[in-house]
């Protein structure tokens, strides 16, 4: 719906383009005030139309630049703090997905999928970038601190609702016929495993986005070395 919000002041300046016109053929025929009156009405009709036209596209393109659908939620419970071994709960948002609990050892856990990103033209368009998750896994504060410690993981299930937003069997067909596809991508995102820490994971047209959402996530985050 967005874009009716450029293309209505865009109608309005043809409007206006049309007054113009009609106000030079008003003058060639020696109709000089209807002319005059013509030229002026559609002269400032085609320039706000014209102004207005352009403050809804840049809106328009902010808007879907930087649009952010929920992925997940992502919550913690400590099982064994001396040994840095926590359980970690993905509450999906994207689809009817069951939540899945991962027991992972480490400082962090990080999210990774696989993503489909289209043009930017594409994206104003209303054609979000596609994707994946792959799994949920371990990782530490530093590599000297991770090196020779256990890779802890689980492989996160189900296909996102937003897949569907754009039926399969478009897109052979869009990518062989237009410039849409952008390039594809491995995404991952990572934030601190704490107590009672909650997150939440949001995919933008550039990839995966995690970010706090309760007090215990954020003061973890910010300890983060």
């Amino acid at each position: 719906m967005g874009i009716i919000w450029w293309i209505a002041p865009a109608v309005v300046a043809v409007f206006g383009a049309m007054f113009i016109l009609t106000g030079v053929g008003h003058v060639a025929r020696g109709r000089l005030g209807r002319g005059t009156r013509h030229l002026l009405g559609g002269s400032t009709t085609a320039a706000i139309g014209l102004a207005l036209s352009l403050v809804g596209l840049n809106m328009q393109l902010f808007a879907r630049l930087t649009h952010e659908a929920p992925v997940a939620t992502v919550s913690v419970k400590a099982v064994n703090p001396a040994h840095s071994i926590y359980d970690v709960t993905v509450h999906r948002l994207d689809a009817d997905i069951p939540d899945q609990v991962c027991t992972l050892q480490g400082d962090e856990w990080m999210m990774g999928g696989r993503v489909q990103k289209w043009k930017p033209w594409a994206d104003v368009l209303g054609l979000d970038a596609t994707y994946r998750l792959d799994q949920i896994e371990n990782k530490y504060f530093t590599a000297e601190r991770g090196n020779g410690r256990p890779i802890t993981a689980c492989d996160l299930s189900g296909k996102p609702n937003v897949d569907t937003f754009v039926p399969s069997h478009w897109l052979p067909w869009l990518l062989s016929n237009f410039y849409v596809e952008d390039r594809r991508f491995g995404s991952a995102d990572y934030m601190p495993l704490a107590d009672g820490a909650i997150y939440k994971v949001v995919m933008t047209q550039s990839g995966l986005n995690a970010e706090p959402v309760n007090a215990n996530a954020a003061k973890a985050n910010d300890a983060r070395p």
